[in-house]
Parts: C-alpha cells; sequence; structure tokens
C-alpha cells in the first residue's frame, strides 16, 4: 500500500512490519489460507517478516534481491526520505528517479521508455511525491535486523532468485541467506541487476515455474 498506484494518500503507516500486516488481511479477504509468495525488494523485506511471523500462511517462498540485514536503504533513498523533498517540484522528483534505472538493469536494451513511464508515472504529481517520500521515510533496517536471528525458522521451501549485477541488494546477502535458512537454495542470474523481473524476465519466470514444481511433491 502505498506504492506505485495503490492508495497513495497521506498519513498511514507504510513500514515492513505494517505492509505485512496488511498482507494478511488481503489474503483474509479472499479466503486464502495458505499461499507461495514471490517477494522483491521491499517487498521481500515484507516477505521475510511473514515467512517468520506467519509461517503457517507461507507455503513456498520466492525471494528476489530483497532488503535484508542493515545494507538498505541506500543513501539517495535516505535523502529521499528528508521532509524537506516536498519542495522539490515534480519535475525534479522525476529526473531523480530516471537517474536510477541505468544502475538496476545490466540489460540496456530491457530499460524501454514503457517501463520507465510506468515506474516513474505514479509518482509525478503532487500526490505521488508526497506517496514516495512517506514511502522513502518509512524504510527502516530494525525491521530487516530483528529477523536475523531467526531466518533459521524459516519452514517453508526457499528459492533466492538473485539477479548478481544488483549494486544495491547485493548477491553476497542472497549467499549468506541461503545458509541460514533452512531448506533454501540459491538461484544466480547472470547478466541481471536489481529490476530483475524487468532485467532478465525470461530467467526470473522459469526460476520460479522450476522451482514450484521441483516443490510440488513436498508442498
Amino acid at each position: 500500500m502505498g506504492h506505485g498506484w495503490s492508495d497513495r494518500r497521506d498519513r498511514f503507516d507504510r513500514s515492513l512490519v505494517t505492509q505485512g500486516k496488511m498482507i494478511l488481511k488481503f489474503l483474509d479477504a479472499l479466503n486464502l489460507e495458505r499461499v507461495n509468495l514471490v517477494g522483491h525488494d521491499t517487498g521481500g523485506g515484507v516477505s521475510l517478516i511473514l515467512a517468520i511471523e506467519a509461517k503457517e500462511r507461507i507455503n513456498r517462498l520466492v525471494l528476489s534481491n530483497i532488503v535484508v540485514y542493515d545494507s538498505w536503504p541506500i543513501d539517495d533513498m535516505l535523502m529521499l526520505g528528508h521532509p524537506l523533498w516536498k519542495h522539490k517540484s515534480n519535475q525534479e522528483i522525476v529526473e531523480y528517479l530516471n537517474g536510477g534505472f541505468v544502475d538496476g538493469m545490466s540489460r540496456p536494451e530491457r530499460l524501454t521508455p514503457m517501463f520507465k513511464e510506468g515506474i516513474v508515472a505514479p509518482y509525478a504529481d503532487d500526490e505521488g511525491k508526497i506517496s514516495l517520500i512517506r514511502n522513502a521515510s518509512a524504510l527502516n533496517t530494525n525491521h530487516t535486523m530483528a529477523l536475523v536471528d531467526r531466518h533459521s525458522s524459516i519452514t517453508a521451501a526457499t528459492l533466492l532468485l538473485w539477479g548478481v549485477d544488483d549494486p544495491w541488494q547485493k548477491i553476497e546477502d542472497g549467499e549468506r541467506l541461503v545458509r541460514e535458512i533452512p531448506n533454501a537454495k540459491l538461484l544466480r542470474v547472470e547478466h541481471a541487476s536489481h529490476w530483475i523481473p524487468q532485467d532478465a524476465s525470461e530467467e526470473f519466470a522459469r526460476g520460479i515455474y522450476t522451482f514450484l514444481q521441483e516443490t510440488q511433491s513436498v508442498a
């Protein structure tokens, strides 16, 4: 909630912990008792929380270039979360977001105008600008560091699907996680960076599909 075109209104908690609670309410509303969960970036941090705090609801888990430990957020996101950024023009916000795409993609041909426009558009007006600032200010490494000693309690079969070129959520985090989560495997995706669902969409989809097929008999 609060990301993309979802509820962009101001004045509600956007933290990873609260996002996890909202996901559980969403599953309840859909009458879904147990699900396979795929999480990327901060969504992956939320997924990690759920795999520990609500393990009875998670069947199989895919974590893709997720925020974890204390190596996030990057300095740019910390800066963006400062309240003074609300005085920036909408165009300045758009230019700032556009500046982060190159590092997040290893395959330039995948950095299409449609992709860039789709990411930036929800934040290109006054409401979206404030929503983006609130998202950034909600980032808190306490919420992932509090989980570190509990990674070993995860019971769901887990795939760590990682773009190895990611300069922000680095492959070393995936390598550490695979040692800490029982019944986990790490799939390294070469020549792929942070925006792996777009950067390496075929490998991303195939990796998830294969994992679900391989673990179906034990689910």
